[in-house]
């Protein structure tokens, strides 16, 4: 038999991605030593080295995790087509497994591939929003810590602020100012609409969080922006019609407000 980091090197797979077969989606059961660490056998190790084969080839680990040795041989063999809407699941799949393990140099492998497979716009429709969905509803069902909610925001705003920065200095669009008001700190949004208006050939100007509605009138004047884009998620209704009213107060007739987020 083998031990994790072995059976790990022999099948391609880190240990983090090796426990999470073993504990969420039982698709091995190794032994144990005494002291309780786990033990591959050859038979393990092949059931593994199959299941991913099959990941590659677009199957979701969840539809297969359970399917007797023949079956997933016969499906990697035969490399039986999916949908784009399984490929996206499957990939998914992938990276919220590795949130799960806080294993943040695969989490950073998996998104940065499809980054750079997609691009900024698809990347943000395709696989971070509904990433976003996915992790708000594991972590309000208890099934998601806060410490992997955090590494996964963190990254992908991360990614995000990178893709703006040097796709807006290439771009020749009317400028639309993006922020939020004081006391509201959720962005994720925010960058994904400025990256969508930069697909639709506009010059996002992010700012991100925080700003007071001062400073966002003088910036769209020093600008000369044509739109502010302001991110409403968790900010107080009364606070937000407050902070709106002043806005439209302040900026010029002919300069749009767009609100968006949750407490648009």
């Amino acid at each position: 038999t083998y031990p994790l980091r072995t059976a790990a090197r022999l099948t391609v797979l880190s240990p983090e991605l090796g426990r999470a077969g073993e504990r969420r989606y039982r698709a091995v059961r190794p032994g144990r030593t005494p002291v309780g660490s786990p033990r591959y056998t050859a038979a393990d190790l092949e059931r593994l080295r199959l299941l991913k084969e099959a990941v590659d080839a677009g199957h979701r680990i969840g539809e297969i995790a359970i399917l007797p040795a023949g079956e997933l041989q016969r499906r990697v063999e035969t490399r039986q087509p999916v949908s784009s809407q399984s490929s996206i699941a499957h990939r998914l799949d992938e990276i919220v497994v590795a949130l799960s393990c806080l294993d943040a140099a695969e989490l950073h492998r998996l998104l940065s591939l499809q980054l750079s497979a997609l691009g900024p716009l698809r990347f943000a429709r395709e696989i971070a929003h509904p990433l976003v969905q996915e992790i708000g509803e594991r972590w309000a069902g208890q099934r998601l810590g806060i410490a992997s909610e955090h590494l996964a925001s963190g990254m992908l705003a991360a990614m995000f602020g990178s893709a703006l920065q040097h796709g807006a200095a290439a771009t020749p669009g009317p400028r639309i100012v993006f922020a939020t008001p004081p006391g509201e700190r959720h962005e994720l949004g925010l960058q994904m609409a400025a990256l969508a208006a930069l697909g639709a050939g506009a010059k996002p100007v992010y700012l991100g969080l925080e700003l007071p509605a001062v400073e966002l009138v003088a910036a769209v004047a020093a600008t000369d922006a044509a739109a502010l884009a302001l991110g409403l998620v968790t900010i107080p209704a009364e606070e937000a019609r407050r902070i709106v009213t002043s806005l439209r107060v302040g900026l010029p007739a002919d300069v749009a407000l767009w609100l968006g987020g949750a407490g648009a």
